[in-house]
């Protein structure tokens, strides 16, 4: 598996199939996709097929404090890969990613990465070490999500 930054139209294909099956392409475009401060990421398998996807915004949330907040959004696994690591590896590179970026942050960094997890997700992103900071609340036509976040540590 490889992990590469792409641009956001390289992320449609998946979105669609994974996150918003039965629409069009349109439903898979997010306000900020372009954004010059929005980062994509892609987890490709050895034939070089996107098999994993994630994007990352500069967003604020009122549940979640930090210097700097990065929201996860759209992250999609293909369904025949499941389970195999790919979105825990997109994770963890973006994680690294952004601690590598914004000068010397230390252990003691208010950086923070946090997502609106769809309640069947939340035991994935807690082995990554998020944790939930607000109550339930429904995205309609997505179903029942909460907040959760992590720091973002070198």
């Amino acid at each position: 598996m490889r992990i590469e930054r792409v641009k956001a139209e390289a992320v449609y294909p998946l979105r669609l199939e994974v996150l918003r099956p039965g629409g069009i392409l349109a439903d898979c475009v997010f306000a900020g996709d372009d954004d010059p401060d929005t980062v994509h990421f892609a987890a490709f398998n050895s034939e070089g097929k996107v098999e994993g996807i994630a994007s990352f915004y500069q967003a604020s949330h009122p549940a979640v404090h930090g210097k700097r907040l990065v929201q996860l959004r759209g992250m999609a696994t293909h369904p025949s890969v499941r389970g195999e690591g790919y979105g825990k590896a997109i994770v963890r590179f973006a994680l690294g990613f952004f601690a590598g970026i914004g000068g010397a942050l230390s252990e003691k960094t208010n950086d923070v990465m946090w997502c609106n997890a769809r309640e069947v997700a939340i035991p994935f992103y807690e082995t990554l070490g998020f944790q939930i900071t607000a109550e339930p609340f429904d995205i309609p036509g997505i179903g029942l999500h909460r907040v959760m976040f992590r720091h973002i540590r070198r």
